[in-house]
């Protein structure tokens, strides 16, 4: 079995390289080069006196083309005297997402559910006024739960693609790919991160995915141990490629990724686990050194416009959580049913949280003695 070792820059912006290629559910381009370099967020701004609009700047980091190739130019012309700045600043860590809160680079930032967890522990996060971003409505509830401190924009589940012509029977759960793997072995995939990976295996051990429980880990651990032996590889990129030529049967895999290659090969048959599975979820969070809460307001509250936010989904092919962007949207996104939110699938997902400074070290360690056996 390979397990591609990359650096830790490289492997946090993986899942963001590999959620690019899902543009092609969409079939746009993808938005234009984002800007360099910027100044601080500390430029000149007015509030809005009167209730007026806000003017100023406001800078976002953000992954490159992660939004609508004219949703700021959009928002610039309809708030005359307002500027938004997108950077991209690699992070490795959530511990690296909250140093970028704190630095007063940046009035808002892409960061997932473990980031502004961990991010408002650390009280660096700018508490929203709700009231001011009535778009927040638009967002399925489960999601505006799972994500308090900002607008979340986008999720991922991790569950199984496979090939039910090779593999010969049907794939329904976690337990089955345990059973199968020594049948199929150097034929499956697992995702090399540390979350999804050991996540998952938790779920197929009946355990939450943000557990902290030394004998949960432990037990997790040797589960995985015990089925590395039968795996192709730990990969991080085009996870699932494989199951397009046959060269994988099982793998354990994004669902965007699955949608991607059961374009090409409409064989491959996507599976939610009955035991569950772990996602992350996203968005963008406001810093607490913002000094332009209202205008960091409004433009949150113009993303989750259903034509704006259709014009993000569109571009980047991501799972989306704004139902009334449905029309909007293209219908090869739209109406895959992999990616499109349910009740249904909602109630199998458990969101990644943030596990605590103690907790994730376990995590960082059970994961290392994983990948050293």
């Amino acid at each position: 079995m390979s397990t591609e070792p990359l650096d830790n820059a490289t492997i946090a912006l993986s899942r963001r390289a590999l959620l690019r290629r899902a543009a092609q559910l969409g079939a746009l381009p993808l938005a234009g080069s984002l800007l360099a370099a910027c100044g601080s967020s500390s430029s000149n701004a007015s509030s809005g006196a009167a209730g007026g609009p806000s003017t100023g700047t406001i800078v976002l980091n953000n992954y490159p083309d992660w939004i609508g190739p004219h949703e700021i130019s959009t928002f610039e012309k309809l708030h005359p005297g307002a500027t938004v700045k997108q950077v991209t600043n690699a992070t490795s860590s959530s511990a690296e997402v909250v140093l970028a809160f704190k630095s007063g680079q940046y009035d808002l930032l892409l960061a997932d559910t473990s980031d502004t967890g961990q991010a408002h522990a650390a009280d660096v996060l700018q508490p929203l006024d709700f009231s001011k971003i009535p778009n927040i409505a638009n967002v399925t509830h489960s999601f505006r739960a799972a994500y308090p401190y900002g607008i979340p924009t986008d999720y991922g589940k991790v569950g199984i693609g496979y090939r039910p012509d090779i593999v010969g029977e049907k794939i329904t759960s976690w337990h089955d790919v345990w059973r199968l793997a020594p049948k199929f072995s150097g034929q499956v995939v697992f995702i090399d991160l540390e979350r999804d990976c050991m996540g998952s295996t938790l779920k197929y051990l009946g355990h939450s995915s943000n557990t902290v429980s030394p004998a949960q880990l432990n037990a997790c651990k040797n589960a995985l141990i015990s089925i590395k032996p039968h795996l192709k590889a730990f990969l991080n990129t085009n996870v699932g490629q494989g199951l397009v030529n046959g060269s994988t049967a099982i793998a354990m895999d994004w669902d965007y990724d699955v949608a991607i290659n059961k374009q090409q090969q409409p064989k491959i048959e996507w599976v939610e686990p009955t035991e569950g599975m772990k996602a992350y979820l996203e968005g963008f969070a406001a810093s607490k050194s913002t000094g332009h809460l209202d205008l960091v307001q409004e433009f949150m509250n113009f993303l989750l416009e259903p034509k704006q936010y259709a014009q993000f989904v569109n571009t980047t092919g991501t799972a989306y959580l704004v139902p009334k962007a449905t029309p909007f949207i293209k219908s090869t996104i739209s109406k895959n049913p992999i990616l499109v939110p349910n009740a249904n699938t909602l109630a199998k997902v458990e969101f990644d949280r943030y596990l605590g400074g103690a907790g994730a070290t376990l995590w960082a360690n059970t994961w290392q003695e994983v990948k050293a056996a």
